[in-house]
């Protein structure tokens, strides 16, 4: 599992990744100055009443944010591409034919391709904190970068995700789906309040027609509300986001199990 990992992080000597890399710095220190997500918002707003702001002293950045998505963008840009190549180059014929189970190989291309995520978002982080170091002569307090480090959890459902539909599509399709995926999962997360906004009888059925989608795609709005640090709301996140990688490590892992991969099939 470990080799198939490093074999993937040799993905960050490539051009694209210190492309990619020198871009989320060069945007973080861009996007350095926003405000906090909670003192952008007006109290009476549906918006604010879903993120709760106020709630708490250690509200998220907007910067942040903005870089959790500019980084996972990257970060899926590069590993929705692992899989098709290595079926493509006929790889993974020969990573498979070794004492290496394919959930071990999906595994060590999940890890090396969460480690790419991270390091790509807390790069950003850190820009992040020393742009605001020079513009204001102070470090931001210690509990509200851990607050910040919370949304790094997206990435794992997100990176599971990505891993799932490169087991199904081609390298650019992949690429191109990650990004709708992205998109769409965004969006999606206002889905409980469109739909406490309907007629009490339809709301129950879109709530129950919905919820198994609701579930199924990273809803980052849980990411970025306020909550203690330690409690229930954050161990529900880790719950969350491992539950949902496994279920999506789970579905590639059946799909190497059915795969052709032979040069004549459709991946």
């Amino acid at each position: 599992m470990f080799a198939i990992a490093l074999l993937t992080l040799k993905r960050m000597r490539e051009p694209a990744f210190f492309i990619f890399m020198g871009m989320s710095l060069l945007l973080a220190f861009f996007f350095a100055g926003l405000d906090p997500i909670s003192q952008q918002l007006s109290s009476d707003s549906i918006f604010a009443q879903v993120v709760e702001a106020n709630r708490s002293r250690t509200p998220l950045l907007s910067s942040a944010l903005v870089m959790f998505v500019i980084s996972a963008f990257f970060g899926g840009f590069l590993g929705a591409a692992e899989i098709p190549r290595d079926i493509s180059s006929d790889l993974i014929l020969i990573l498979l034919s070794k004492p290496i189970r394919k959930i071990s190989y999906m595994l060590g291309k999940y890890l090396g391709m969460l480690v790419i995520c991270l390091s790509l978002y807390l790069s950003s982080l850190l820009i992040i904190i020393a742009a605001h170091k020079l513009q204001s002569g102070e470090f931001y307090p210690l509990l509200l970068m851990l607050k910040q480090l919370y949304l790094s959890l997206a990435f794992l459902p997100f990176c599971g995700m990505i891993i799932m539909i490169s087991c199904f599509t081609g390298e650019l399709a992949a690429m191109v789906i990650s990004f709708l995926y992205l998109v769409f999962s965004l969006s999606f997360s206002f889905l409980p309040i469109a739909a406490a906004m309907l007629p009490k009888g339809v709301a129950g059925y879109a709530g129950a027609a919905g919820f198994v989608l609701y579930y199924l795609f990273p809803n980052f709005i849980f990411y970025f509300q306020d909550f203690k640090l330690l409690g229930l709301v954050s161990c529900m996140l880790v719950i969350y986001s491992l539950s949902l990688s496994i279920i999506f490590l789970l579905i590639a892992v059946g799909r190497l199990e059915t795969m052709d991969y032979s040069k004549n099939s459709d991946v």
